[in-house]
C-alpha cells in the first residue's frame, strides 16, 4: 500500500505520497458525483456543490415536492424505528452467552448501558442522526466523525458534508482511509492547530484581524498505519494516522494518530469493490424525472386554461382579455377568441398519480405510514403486524448497514469512555477469560424484522 514505509518516508516524500493518494481517490469519486448531483437534484431541498466545498447550497429548481417530501418521511421512520432518544434501541451482551454467567458481567454491561446512553443523551449524536441517515438515502453514504473534545463534552459527534468526504475501502470491503477536503477560517486554523504550526504567510496575515475570516482548504487524511510500534504510545504509532495537510503550500501541519478507524459510516446499498453505493434517491431518479414532467406538464395545462392563446384579426390591435374588459372591433368578420388547446386531456393526471405511489415505494413511505392508515384500510392490529414484518424484511439490507453503522458509533464511544476511565471496573473473572462485547439492536425496525423470521416469514403466510 501507499503508506506501508510513510513512518520511514521524509515530509517529502510523504507530501507526494498524499498528493498522489488524494488524486485517485478524487478520480474515484468523480465517477459518481453526476449521479449524486442529478440525485439532490429531483429529491433533495439542497443543492451542494461537489467541485468546491466553500460554496453555499442552493435551492433545486423543479415543479415537485412530493420526492422530497417522501424522502422525509423515510429519514424520519428510519430514525424513529431504530434510534431515538425516547426508546432503549440497544443492548450490551457477549458474544459467548456463557460468559453472562460469570460473576458480576451481567450488572458490569448493564452500568455500561447506562453510561452510554447518558453519553448520547447529553451530547449531539441524536441531533446530527437525521442528517446522517438523509446522506445516505440520497447520495448512498454518509460519515460520522467521533473523536475526544475533552474542553467541552468529552467527545464529539460531528456529521461530516458528503461533498467533503473521498473513501476507500480495504480488501474485506470495509471503509479504512478517508480524506476530507475542507475549509477553516484562518482564526480558526491558529486555534486548532497553533500558530507556530501554519505556514509563515499565514502567521503574517494572523496578525491583521481583516484576515481572521479568510477560508482555508484543509485535507485530512485519516488511513490505516503498517509501520508503527504499538510499545510506543505517541500519536504517531497508533494504528491510525491522521495528517492535517495545506494544499496551498504543500505544507504537513500536524501529524496525529487514532487507536481505532474514527469514522463511522453509513453506506446505503454498497456497490462492489468500491466504498460509495446506491440509494433510493438514485434508485428513484427516472420516475422523479417522470413526475417533474408530468408536474410541470400540469402546470402548462392549468396556465393555458387560465390565459388561454387567442385568434386574433390582424386589424384588432388592442385585446383586452381582463375580467370584465372590453375589445372594440370596426369589422363585424373581425376575429378574437381563445384557441382550444385541449387543456383537459387527462392523462396527465393519472400518470402523475401513478408515478407518485412509483416514488412512494421506492422510499417506503406506505410502509412508515402503515400504522397511521391502519384505521382507514379496516386492518387489524395482527394483520398490521405482519405486514409490518414482511416490509421490514424487504430492508434487510438496509438495517444491517444501518445497524454496522450504529455499532461503529457505540463501539468508538464505549473506548472512548473506557480510556477516560469513564466506564465501571472490567470483572476480574471476565479480564481473566476475555471475549468480545456485542451490541444486540432493540429499535422496533429489527425487532419487527426478528419478530418476521422467528415465526416463519413467508412460510406462514402459504401454509
Amino acid at each position: 500500500m501507499f503508506y506501508s514505509l510513510l513512518m520511514k518516508q521524509t515530509e517529502e516524500d510523504k507530501i507526494k505520497t498524499i498528493k498522489n493518494r488524494f488524486t485517485q481517490l478524487a478520480a474515484t469519486r468523480a465517477q459518481f458525483e453526476s449521479t449524486w448531483q442529478e440525485a439532490q437534484s429531483y429529491v433533495d431541498n439542497k443543492i451542494i456543490n461537489f467541485s468546491d466545498v466553500t460554496a453555499a447550497p442552493t435551492r433545486a429548481k423543479r415543479y415537485s415536492s412530493s420526492p422530497c417530501n417522501y424522502l422525509y418521511t423515510l429519514v424520519s421512520g428510519m430514525i424513529g424505528y431504530s434510534v431515538s432518544d425516547s426508546i432503549t434501541w440497544f443492548k450490551l451482551t457477549m458474544t459467548d452467552q456463557q460468559l453472562i454467567q460469570l460473576y458480576g458481567v451481567k450488572d458490569f454491561l448493564e452500568a455500561c448501558e447506562r453510561v452510554l446512553y447518558a453519553r448520547f443523551l447529553s451530547s449531539n449524536v441524536y441531533k446530527s442522526m437525521f442528517n446522517f441517515v438523509h446522506d445516505a438515502a440520497v447520495f448512498g453514504h454518509s460519515v460520522m466523525l467521533i473523536e475526544e473534545d475533552l474542553e467541552h463534552t468529552g467527545i464529539r459527534y460531528q456529521k461530516i458534508p458528503t461533498n467533503e468526504v473521498y473513501m476507500d475501502v480495504n480488501s474485506m470491503g470495509e471503509v479504512d482511509t478517508l480524506y476530507r477536503k475542507y475549509v477553516m477560517t484562518l482564526r480558526n486554523m491558529a486555534e486548532f492547530f497553533g500558530l507556530k504550526n501554519l505556514d509563515e504567510r499565514y502567521r503574517q496575515d494572523y496578525e491583521d484581524e481583516s484576515h481572521w475570516n479568510d477560508n482555508i482548504e484543509i485535507l485530512m487524511c485519516v488511513f490505516p498505519r503498517k509501520d508503527y510500534n504499538p510499545e510506543f504510545k505517541n500519536a504517531q504509532n497508533k494504528p491510525y494516522a491522521c495528517i492535517y495537510f495545506d494544499q496551498a503550500h504543500d505544507k504537513i501541519i500536524k501529524e496525529t494518530g487514532y487507536d481505532d478507524f474514527p469514522f463511522a459510516v453509513f453506506v446505503w446499498d454498497r456497490y462492489d469493490n468500491f466504498a460509495y453505493g446506491s440509494s433510493p434517491s438514485q434508485n428513484a431518479i427516472e420516475d422523479c424525472k417522470f413526475l417533474n414532467i408530468a408536474e410541470r406538464t400540469s402546470c402548462e395545462i392549468a396556465q393555458t386554461s387560465a390565459k388561454p392563446p387567442f385568434k386574433v384579426s390582424e386589424k384588432v390591435r388592442q385585446v383586452n382579455i381582463v375580467p370584465g374588459g372590453y375589445t372594440y372591433i370596426e369589422d363585424p368578420n373581425d376575429v378574437v377568441e381563445a384557441i382550444k388547446t385541449g387543456e383537459n386531456y387527462p392523462i396527465s393526471l393519472e400518470v402523475k398519480e401513478s408515478k407518485k405511489q412509483d416514488v412512494k415505494d421506492w422510499f417506503y413511505v406506505d410502509f412508515f405510514l402503515m400504522l397511521q392508515s391502519r384505521t382507514k384500510n379496516n386492518m387489524t392490529a395482527t394483520e398490521v403486524q405482519e405486514l409490518q414484518g414482511e416490509k421490514a424484511a424487504t430492508l434487510s439490507n438496509v438495517i444491517v448497514n444501518l445497524n454496522d453503522a450504529l455499532q461503529k458509533i457505540i463501539s468508538r464511544t464505549f473506548n472512548l469512555l473506557m480510556n477516560q476511565g469513564m466506564m465501571p471496573d472490567v470483572p476480574p473473572q471476565l479480564l481473566q477469560r476475555g471475549g468480545e462485547i456485542k451490541v444486540d439492536f432493540l429499535g422496533p425496525l429489527a425487532q419487527m424484522q426478528r419478530k418476521y423470521h422467528s415465526m416463519g416469514g413467508t412460510l406462514q403466510a402459504l401454509q
